[in-house]
């Protein structure tokens, strides 16, 4: 059957692994803090359990009553005596403490402020008088640095749990600190079979046969269903809405040069879209001026334009007067039909211009058949 575990650390997921077999079972919880968040009761809970809360916090000592009606929440601290000790609440968190030095270093390493106040104590024996002789199947604390002094309230002949699992590193540290109460629970003949890297876990010699589950940590074969609400959970749900925002973020920076990308191309399609219309309409008026009767008319005059422009670059590069000989020596092979009559409808120019070039041809063809009578 599945199990879901509420637990910062799956202390509930090897306590049920070792205690299933138990049905409506009774647990105590000091240090309870949130009936929810990070609870290692809430799932015995579901399951028909019923136990004590100690917690001292007054916000989640009303967070306790209002989810547990049926269970006994001591609005309490611990201690190896009875009377009132100062208690650093750190809000909503876990790790409001009665040392004080735990508490500032808090405030320095991570920013977490705390308020003191006073709060009732007594030893463990005198607040759960109630439960002496009757069957307590786990006891957890988790007193943040206050362990020795709530173990040496502790009178194992009076209340003897079957498994105990008391946190056993510095706050907010994996560095272990436990020696101080170790030998405390050892003397009380209880045996440590196992530590899950934040608490160690014990079991009452007469229960030895419980030793077994604590072999190995929670694995596959414990089919564990977490809960929205672990921290591990809150961590994991945090860190994938962390990265659903980055790739969020990344999305829409290229949706947003994609498009900047269409508006450029549509930029440029649009632009040659107008110099094709000005090309067409160059062509248009072109293709007008050529079939235009002016443009007939002014064929000829384009043309001895050309001729004009030839000639007076002839006349600039000094290659007037051998083209015009080799021209006459050319004519000369034609026969008389073949030469060339004067041109109609010249302009008055153009007309001076083919009078000096057929003298100075006629002089060149005189000189030639000098030239020959001579010889």
């Amino acid at each position: 059957m599945t199990f879901t575990s509420y637990a910062q650390n799956f202390e509930d997921v090897m306590l049920w692994r070792a205690l299933k077999h138990i049905d409506h079972g009774c647990y105590v919880d000091v240090g309870a803090q949130h009936p929810v968040i990070d609870s290692v009761s809430k799932a015995f809970y579901e399951h028909g359990w019923r136990g004590t809360h100690i917690e001292p916090v007054p916000q989640y000592a009303e967070l306790l009553r209002k989810d547990r009606p049926d269970e006994t929440v001591l609005q309490i601290a611990l201690a190896d005596v009875e009377g009132t000790i100062e208690l650093n609440v750190i809000p909503e968190t876990g790790l409001s403490t009665a040392v004080d030095a735990y508490a500032k270093r808090h405030q320095e390493e991570r920013l977490f402020g705390s308020q003191q106040i006073t709060v009732s104590a007594m030893p463990l024996k005198s607040a759960l008088r109630s439960l002496e002789g009757k069957a307590v199947h786990w006891l957890k604390i988790d007193v943040e640095g206050f362990e020795t002094q709530v173990l040496k309230g502790w009178d194992s002949q009076l209340l003897r749990p079957w498994v105990m699992v008391v946190e056993a590193t510095i706050p907010g540290s994996a560095e272990t600190d436990y020696a101080a109460w170790d030998e405390i629970i050892v003397a009380a003949n209880y045996q440590f079979v196992y530590f899950d890297g934040l608490n160690r876990f014990y079991i009452a010699r007469e229960h030895a046969e419980l030793a077994a589950a604590f072999l190995s940590p929670p694995n596959v074969f414990d089919d564990i269903k977490l809960t929205g609400n672990s921290s591990l959970c809150s961590e994991l749900i945090a860190a994938h809405h962390a990265r659903m925002l980055q790739d969020a973020g990344q999305i829409a920076r290229a949706e947003a040069r994609a498009a900047q990308a269409t508006t450029h191309a549509a930029q440029i399609e649009a632009q040659a879209a107008q110099a094709a219309a000005h090309a067409a309409q160059i062509e248009a008026q072109l293709r007008d001026m050529l079939n235009s009767s002016s443009w007939r008319i002014t064929a000829p005059l384009r043309n001895w334009v050309s001729v004009l422009r030839k000639i007076k670059f002839a006349l600039k590069t000094g290659t007037l007067v051998p083209a015009i000989k080799r021209r006459i020596k050319n004519r000369r092979s034609l026969p008389e039909a073949a030469v060339e009559q004067k041109p109609h409808n010249l302009s008055p120019r153009a007309e001076r211009i083919y009078t000096e070039l057929k003298n100075a041809a006629e002089l060149e063809k005189n000189k030639c058949e000098e030239n020959k009578c001579a010889s």
